[in-house]
């Protein structure tokens, strides 16, 4: 696009859509939409990208080599500067299995897999939030496997036919198909439908198809087009607004992207030049950095994660990263994008700047995968958390095993086989899946685990995201632990998840609407209500009702920080405050209070093990172990060394 086509509302729009992405990443308050601002970014990429295409098929002048060299030069500068600078930082910084983990993830993003390289690994949601230093690349991929396919695309169909309305009926076509697959997979494989491009061309195409399809909006009266672009920009801060309050994940969110992808068409078809908001020099100045600006915010976000700084300085820590982003957003723009991004350049010339900067960064990216990580630097002999993980997945809960977001017809029973029948049921969500290892290893009796992660077994109550079937596993869990083989019922779950200001749940009695308890309290009281109903209906069938309490939680993955600190300071050094643990926990002592005394009710408590006056460990340096496999699930060679734990329940060897 010639700079005479440029467009201030897309620019500004470009600018809403960083701003938006930054907030949600920083979780600031009314944020939790922000993430429509990449649903935004692809809609306009889609638009400018048929107008380069289409113009240049008709006028006989477009060249694909051309097209994906001038998109190189635009993207490849600035990414190849952000990994050799992380790369340099982790040189310094970083233990060798970050800098390896951040290598093997650089890799994916210059060769524009990095949303294939997630998928496979974590997710977008994922609790690994200081190791994912570039999880944002995985739009860039969905981008630039775009760009390779839809020249061919439009240059095929042009070949059927020249007629431009023909074209945007078949495009309309495929933005319909992608949007319905989209839709179907967010059913069943809801993180593929977020990550790869057929899922997400719909909204690329629909860009496209404004460009296509609809009549220039030139010719209509300026009033009608100042209206659909306040109109269009209404609907997308009001779908990230509506997002926010009815507090949906960006993972299976569906037909709610049309929301915004509807309001970016608006804009796109008005060209209404005019509109205050989008016109702001703010706004302007941010679009102009927009793709550096995106570039950059995570990678701080995520270097600060490492340290304590944002829960303890929170209004500091989003200062801090908002200065740094537009800072580095704005050095990258003016000394990397723009002056790489030649116009009128013949194709070598056009080419070899980009093509040098993605080699150079790709020796670098080999020397550190080659290395692992650099493996020489580590000072305080072998690196225990090279082979850490291979030690956990023998013994931690089998994956078959797992009902996470799976209906009640297909919940699975998983059983601790010792050859008798099974009297004991644990029901819970992951918390009770961790667990699995003391069973395994102490019981000498069949036990059975009924669990659903994410899923506290609390009756009536309701994750307000799409896939889960919480209240139905609740129902299900009771019912099983009613039923005869069993005497004795364990019950564990994270309950902080549910007790916490803003968790996704709803309370839906029966022949009701799923509610929002009116307060915070209101909600820890129901919840208390519906476990005490439900734990005195088995006290009094005759059961042995086995309470789990809250267990101390890291603001850290565990063993990535204390591998850290063993890098950093030659020991680890990592604690959890008892006052946060008591911050956390005491809304649910009434539930025990209520059963004080009550014969067959027992509370199991592991902080006796874990805490002093003052704080609690997350390393066992008998076991030389970190005790947490992640911020809160037990290590299972760690719970299953804690031999009494359970042993008055099932018999023990």
């Amino acid at each position: 696009m010639n700079r005479g086509d440029f467009r201030a509302d897309l620019n500004g729009l470009r600018g809403v859509s960083v701003a938006l992405v930054l907030a949600f990443h920083l979780q600031a308050k009314g944020a939790a939409g922000g993430f429509i601002g990449v649903d935004v970014f692809f809609v306009i990429s889609g638009y400018l990208m048929t107008q380069i295409v289409w113009g240049g098929l008709t006028d006989s002048s477009f060249s694909y080599w051309r097209f994906v060299v001038a998109r190189a030069a635009r993207i490849w500068p600035a990414l190849a500067a952000l990994v050799l600078l992380l790369l340099a930082f982790g040189a310094w910084r970083l233990p060798p299995f970050d800098l390896q983990i951040l290598a093997e993830q650089a890799r994916a993003a210059l060769l524009f897999t990095s949303n294939h390289h997630f998928l496979e690994r974590t997710g977008y949601i994922t609790r690994a939030g200081d190791t994912h230093w570039l999880l944002h690349t995985w739009s860039l991929s969905v981008e630039w496997q775009f760009y390779l396919l839809y020249p061919l695309l439009l240059m095929g169909l042009m070949k059927l036919t020249p007629r431009k309305q023909v074209v945007a009926a078949l495009v309309a076509g495929l933005m319909l198909l992608s949007f319905a697959w989209q839709l179907l997979q967010a059913r069943t494989q809801a993180d593929a439908s977020f990550f790869l491009l057929p899922g997400r061309c719909w909204e690329l195409l629909a860009g496209g198809l404004v460009f296509l399809l609809m009549p220039d909006s030139t010719a209509a009266p300026g009033r009608w087009r100042a209206l659909a672009s306040y109109a269009g920009l209404a609907l997308v801060l009001g779908a990230a607004l509506a997002i926010a309050g009815l507090r949906l994940r960006p993972v299976g969110i569906g037909p709610w992207l049309l929301l915004p992808v509807a309001g970016v068409m608006l804009i796109l078809w008005s060209r209404h030049q005019g509109n205050i908001v989008l016109r702001n020099p703010a706004l302007q100045r941010l679009g102009l950095w927009s793709y550096s600006v995106y570039l950059w915010h995570w990678p701080i976000i995520v270097g600060l994660r490492m340290t304590e700084y944002p829960l303890d300085h929170p209004l500091l820590t989003t200062l801090a990263t908002v200065a740094g982003s537009l800072l580095l957003g704005c050095l990258s723009y003016t000394f990397i994008e723009r002056p790489w991004s030649a116009r009128g350049a013949s194709l070598w010339r056009l080419a070899r700047k980009p093509v040098l900067a993605m080699l150079l960064v790709s020796v670098a990216v080999w020397v550190a995968t080659a290395t692992e990580g650099l493996s020489f630097r580590q000072r305080s002999g072998p690196d225990f958390y090279a082979g850490y993980w291979a030690t956990i997945k023998p013994l931690y809960f089998p994956d078959e095993c797992s009902n996470f977001k799976k209906p009640v017809a297909a919940l699975t029973t998983c059983t601790v086989r010792k050859g008798t029948p099974a009297r004991t049921l644990v029901i819970g969500d992951s918390h009770a899946d961790h667990l699995y290892a003391w069973f395994a290893k102490h019981s000498t009796e069949s036990v059975d685990f009924l669990t659903a992660a994410e899923c506290p077994p609390v009756p009536h109550f309701e994750r307000t995201q799409t896939g889960y079937a919480c209240k139905d596993f609740a129902a299900v869990a009771w019912g099983k632990a009613m039923s005869a083989p069993y005497e004795t019922v364990v019950v564990s779950a994270r309950w902080l998840t549910i007790g916490l200001a803003g968790a996704p749940y709803c309370h839906q009695a029966v022949g009701k609407a799923c509610i929002a308890p009116a307060s915070l309290k209101a909600k820890q009281a129901l919840v208390i209500v519906e476990l005490q109903t439900a734990m005195a209906a088995a006290l009094k069938a005759g059961k042995t009702v086995v309470v789990v309490d809250g267990s101390p939680e890291s603001r850290f993955s565990v063993p990535e920080r204390l591998a850290r600190e063993r890098f950093w300071y030659g020991a680890p050094r990592l604690s959890i405050p008892v006052s946060t643990l008591i911050a956390q926990t005491t809304w649910f002592e009434p539930l025990f209070e209520a059963f004080q005394g009550t014969p067959g009710f027992h509370r199991i408590s592991l902080r006796d093990k874990l805490c002093n006056r003052a704080s609690c460990r997350a390393f066992d340096e008998t076991l030389q172990r970190p005790i947490f496999l992640d911020e809160s699930h037990f290590d299972p060679i760690w719970i299953a060394q804690q031999a009494e734990l359970f042993a008055a329940f099932v018999r023990n060897d």
